[in-house]
């Protein structure tokens, strides 16, 4: 994968999940995590695209995401992401990097369980109370994919 494309891909994905921890809108937190998919996905650098003024031609880049994409290739952030990353507890935003975690999954873990950021939430897992506790489908599934990652990790 291109390293720019990815990067800003984790980036989108990052902003969702922390716009969805927020309670945001639900339309706003599923069109950056499309845009986030479609960088993803991308066959071709994104600096290409936008030397070219053809991002807005991909599917789920609007105005508001190209914007946001020249200005991250430029200065490596924007201000919707500082607004973010000022508002959400750094243990939080640590939960929110774990793979295939989601915002409405870190909501849950910290109102059902009180976990907070990484280490108690592999406190969690070790001691089985991701298991036992009840979760939608959803939330099961991004816990247990996270679950496997802080596993593998300690």
């Amino acid at each position: 994968m291109i390293p720019a494309n990815r990067e800003l891909a984790e980036v989108f994905r990052f902003l969702a999940n922390a716009l969805e921890w927020q309670g945001e809108n639900a339309f706003k937190v599923r069109a950056y995590r499309l845009a986030a998919n479609t960088l993803e996905a991308l066959e071709e650098p994104v600096e290409e695209l936008v030397a070219r003024s053809t991002l807005r031609e991909l599917p789920h880049i609007g105005e508001a995401v190209d914007k946001k994409v020249r200005q991250y290739l430029q200065e490596r952030t924007f201000p919707a992401l500082e607004r973010v990353k000022e508002q959400v507890p750094q243990g939080v935003q640590a939960l929110l990097g774990l793979p295939r975690m989601t915002g409405r999954a870190v909501r849950a873990l910290q109102e059902q369980l009180g976990v907070a950021d990484v280490e108690t939430f592999q406190q969690a897992v070790q001691d089985g109370r991701i298991e036992r506790e009840k979760w939608t489908p959803a939330v099961r599934e991004a816990l247990l994919s996270a679950s496997q990652h802080v596993s593998s990790q300690g």
